[in-house]
């Protein structure tokens, strides 16, 4: 009877050890994100009615950031902080996954798998300690995974939490976490301010493409091509996107060569400054482009836009002699988002300064790239 209670409470022990110690594969995350015919990636977990994200390089994101609080002349980590902490828990409250309950992470298992198949890192809750606090390991970006992770905290223990977070060491940050009596609402959804284009069926060649060269460091850590990635929702660049608009007045640096189809000035500032920001990245990453034709843009756009959920381009026209087309898009993760990045292509196959202008006409979004400059002919 002992020894049988004995070994009851080692397999007990090993059972919680396999549980706390799980490593995670590629498979979960391939299982997870489905590559649209559109250009979009939706994420099969959500059962929100935009469940669309953007794989990116957590190098290209971090220049991103910096260029974008250049250019507006603020900075912005602590905004997109709180945007991350309202995005996570919008997003939970719209997934299949048992959301994170109690006050021991180790135990979160479907909510560590989700860390996991976003590329961001992983977390543990620090012992013996007389406050609250969490370590994550290997974050994919330092404001992000703060915001989710106290987001994740007020789900499980359903309580609001202040938090601040500091840098333990370059691989690793604190958070920590102290009771907050503020009564927030639940977030609600934020609808894009260009029309949407739903996906009609998954693309299983970009898929595969994308996929085969998936590379596992560690739970939370993976790389495309040697580069980490991280997959992020279009709900958290929105609600970052509407943190940051009371506070814009004008821009410090930049190129304005950007022509938006929206009334709102704050809203043509952000956007503008986003895509200057995805812009210089995106050409400072040494692309090389060619175009013998306008139809090369469709390409183009399936290897810079749709491989990472950015969009699609489903039609070209040529509208001038120097290299100038109106494309017309499938889908659009977000147009300074995505726009940026075929300005920077543009500029790179005609080795100059050009120009962008977006238009959204009876539920189709096109965008005319050409020449800063008047060219004679």
């Amino acid at each position: 009877m002992t020894n049988s209670s004995m070994d009851d409470t080692m397999g007990l022990f090993d059972f919680l050890r396999r549980e706390i110690s799980q490593s995670y594969s590629e498979i979960e995350i391939k299982e997870r994100w489905s590559h649209q015919t559109n250009g979009s990636l939706k994420d099969r977990n959500s059962t929100s009615l935009d469940p669309y994200a953007a794989l990116i390089p957590t190098n290209s994101f971090e220049n991103w950031f910096v260029g974008l609080e250049q250019r507006i002349g603020q900075s912005l980590g602590r905004r997109l902080a709180h945007a991350a902490l309202e995005h996570e828990e919008y997003m939970l409250k719209n997934s299949i996954l048992k959301p994170p309950s109690g006050s021991e992470p180790k135990f979160w298992s479907q909510y560590n798998l989700d860390w996991h198949t976003r590329g961001l890192g992983k977390f543990r809750k620090l012992e013996d300690e007389d406050e609250i606090k969490l370590i994550i390991e290997n974050p994919g970006s330092t404001s992000i995974c703060t915001g989710i992770t106290a987001s994740a905290w007020e789900i499980a223990t359903k309580k609001r939490h202040r938090f601040v977070w500091s840098q333990n060491s370059k691989d690793a940050l604190i958070v920590s976490l102290e009771l907050d009596d503020k009564e927030i609402p639940s977030p609600s959804m934020i609808e894009p301010f260009w029309p949407i284009s739903y996906p009609e069926s998954e693309d299983l060649e970009i898929a595969e493409r994308i996929w085969q060269d998936l590379r596992m460091e560690s739970n939370g850590y993976w790389s495309i091509l040697n580069e980490r990635h991280m997959i992020l929702h279009r709900d958290l660049f929105l609600r970052f996107e509407e943190y940051c608009l009371p506070y814009i007045t004008k821009l410090e640096s930049g190129r304005e060569n950007f022509f938006w189809p929206i009334d709102d000035e704050k809203r043509i500032l952000w956007w503008t400054a986003l895509a200057d920001s995805i812009r210089k990245s995106t050409y400072d990453r040494g692309v090389h482009i060619l175009v013998s034709k306008p139809e090369d843009w469709i390409g183009i756009g399936r290897r810079y836009l749709a491989m990472n959920g950015f969009g699609g381009v489903e039609s070209v026209e040529e509208i001038d002699s120097h290299g100038g087309v109106e494309i017309f898009l499938s889908s659009i993760f977000h147009p300074a988002v995505s726009g940026g990045i075929l300005l920077a292509c543009w500029e790179r196959a005609f080795g100059r300064q050009g120009k962008i202008e977006f238009s959204f006409n009876s539920g189709v979004v096109s965008v005319i790239l050409s020449s800063s400059v008047e060219i004679a002919n």
